[in-house]
C-alpha cells in the first residue's frame, strides 16, 4: 500500500496574480507527482484552500487537478484547516465533496455522556481515517478534550488520525507565537499521524505515537517562509506487513533569492546604494527576490527608500516577482511601534488581543472572546459571489453571521 500525504497548498493565496500562479503551480506538480508513483489515495490535512469562499481561479485550479486523480483511480481524504473552515458551514469544501472530488474524514457524534465520537472512514479495505478539523485562531483544544479516546484507541486495524494544529512538543522556532496543542489530546495508538498547519517539514516518533509528520506547504505563503524555506513538498509513504517507509518528495517551481540589508545608523540614500550594488550582478531570471530591510535611519524618512524603483528594474531583468518587507525599519522620530507582524493573520490576530478587553461579554473567556471576533471578522469579510444579488449577498451574510454568534435558536425563542 501506498499513500500521500500533504497538507497546507493554499490555493489562492497571495494577492498578486504572479505569486497564485506559483501557488497553484505547486499544487499541479504535487498531483501529478501522485498519480506518477501510483498512489492508491492522498491524505490533505487541512487548508487546500485559501479561504473557505475562494475565488473562481483557485478553485477551478482544485476542481481540475483533483478531477485528474480521480480519474486515475486515487481518492482523496481531506479534514478542514483554520483557512478554509468556516463556522457557519458554508465553505466550498462541501461543493468539492458534493461533486465526489474530495472525502471529508471529519464525522462525529456526542454520547450520553458529553464525549465527541469520532467514526472511521475507510480507505480500501484495510485502511481506517478519521481526525479533527482545524479552527481559526485555534479553540480546538476544547474539541480534543471532550475525544471519546478510548473507542479511538482499541480500534483495531491500520490507522491514520488526520489533524491540523501545532503540537507543544514540536513546535519550530520560526512558529513559537502560533496557538498548538500538547501531545496528549491526540488518541493514542494510531499508525499514522497526518499532520498540517504548521508549515515545516518534520517526522517525529514518541512511545504509543509512533509515526507524526508535517509535510509542510507546498509552497511558502509569506515574506517570512520565503525566506526561510524557498520551496514545499509532500511525503509518500509505502506500508509493507505494517513496517512504513517514509520519503520525502520536494516541490519546487521556482528559485528564491532572499536578501537582507541593515539600516541602523544609515541614510536612504546609503541603504539605496547598498541595495542596488547588491542586486547589479545578481541572476534574477524566473525568481522570486525578497528584499528585507530593517533597522533605524540616522536621517530621513522611509519613505526616501526607491523600492518601487529597484522592484521595476529587477522586473525588467526577468524576475517572476520582487517582495520587500520594511516592517522592521523606523526611523529616529517614529522608532517605537507598538503592534509588528510578519504577515496580515498575525496583524489581524494581535490587535485583536489588544482591543478584545473593551467588549463584555458574559461566560466568554479572553480566547473565546478572540476566537469570536475573527469569526465575525471572517463572515463579513465575505465578498459578493460573481452575480449574486446585493439582496441575497445581504441575507447570506446575515444568516452566517446568525450562525457564527448562535443566535438562531434564541431568536426562535423570543419570536
Amino acid at each position: 500500500m501506498k499513500f500521500a500525504h500533504m497538507a497546507d497548498t493554499h490555493l489562492g493565496a497571495w494577492s498578486s496574480q504572479e505569486m497564485k500562479k506559483l501557488v497553484s503551480k505547486a499544487f499541479e506538480k504535487a498531483i501529478d507527482r501522485c498519480i506518477g508513483n501510483n498512489v492508491d489515495f492522498i491524505l490533505i490535512s487541512g487548508d487546500l484552500l485559501e479561504t473557505s469562499r475562494p475565488s473562481t481561479g483557485a478553485l477551478s485550479t482544485a476542481a481540475k487537478k483533483l478531477r485528474e486523480v480521480n480519474d486515475a483511480g486515487i481518492d482523496v481524504y481531506l479534514v478542514p484547516g483554520s483557512h478554509d473552515f468556516s463556522p457557519s458551514g458554508n465553505t466550498m469544501l462541501n461543493v468539492l465533496q458534493s461533486a465526489d472530488l474530495i472525502e471529508n474524514v471529519v464525522r462525529g457524534k456526542p454520547t450520553d455522556d458529553g464525549k465527541l465520537l469520532l467514526k472511521f472512514t475507510r480507505a480500501r479495505e484495510e485502511v481506517k481515517i478519521t481526525g479533527m478539523p482545524g479552527r481559526k485562531r485555534s479553540l480546538e483544544s476544547k474539541s480534543y478534550e471532550e475525544l471519546d479516546r478510548e473507542g479511538l484507541e482499541k480500534e483495531d486495524g491500520f490507522k491514520v488520525f488526520m489533524f491540523h494544529s501545532a503540537l507543544d512538543e514540536y513546535k519550530p522556532e520560526i512558529y513559537k507565537e502560533m496557538d498548538s496543542l500538547p501531545l496528549s489530546l491526540l488518541p493514542k495508538n494510531f499508525d499514522y499521524y497526518a499532520g498540517g498547519h504548521v508549515h515545516k517539514k518534520g517526522v517525529f516518533e514518541e512511545d504509543r505515537y509512533p509515526k507524526i509528520v508535517f509535510p509542510g506547504s507546498l509552497f511558502p505563503v509569506n515574506f517570512k517562509e520565503l525566506e526561510e524555506f524557498e520551496n514545499g513538498g509532500f511525503y509518500i509513504v509505502e506500508v509493507n506487513n505494517g513496517e512504513l517507509d517514509i520519503s520525502r518528495e520536494e516541490i519546487e517551481v521556482c528559485d528564491i533569492v532572499s536578501k537582507k540589508f541593515d539600516a541602523q545608523n544609515k541614510s536612504p540614500e546609503e541603504i539605496n546604494n547598498q541595495i542596488k550594488n547588491t542586486m547589479k550582478d545578481l541572476d534574477v531570471r524566473g525568481k522570486v527576490v525578497t528584499i528585507r530591510v530593517k533597522g533605524t535611519l540616522k536621517s530621513g524618512r522611509t519613505t526616501e527608500l526607491n523600492l518601487g524603483k529597484i522592484k521595476s528594474i529587477l522586473i525588467d531583468r526577468g524576475a517572476v516577482s520582487v517582495k520587500s518587507n520594511t516592517r522592521k525599519l523606523s526611523t529616529k522620530e517614529y522608532e517605537e511601534v507598538k503592534v509588528k507582524a510578519d504577515d496580515k493573520n498575525e496583524l489581524e490576530d494581535k490587535l485583536i488581543k489588544e482591543n478584545i478587553g473593551q467588549f463584555e461579554l458574559e461566560d466568554y473567556s479572553k480566547q473565546e472572546k478572540v476566537e469570536l471576533a475573527k469569526n465575525l471578522y471572517q463572515e463579513l469579510s465575505d465578498e459578493r459571489n460573481e452575480g449574486e444579488k446585493k439582496k441575497d449577498y445581504r441575507s447570506r451574510v446575515a444568516e452566517n453571521v446568525i450562525q457564527t454568534l448562535d443566535l438562531k435558536q434564541k431568536m426562535e425563542q423570543i419570536l
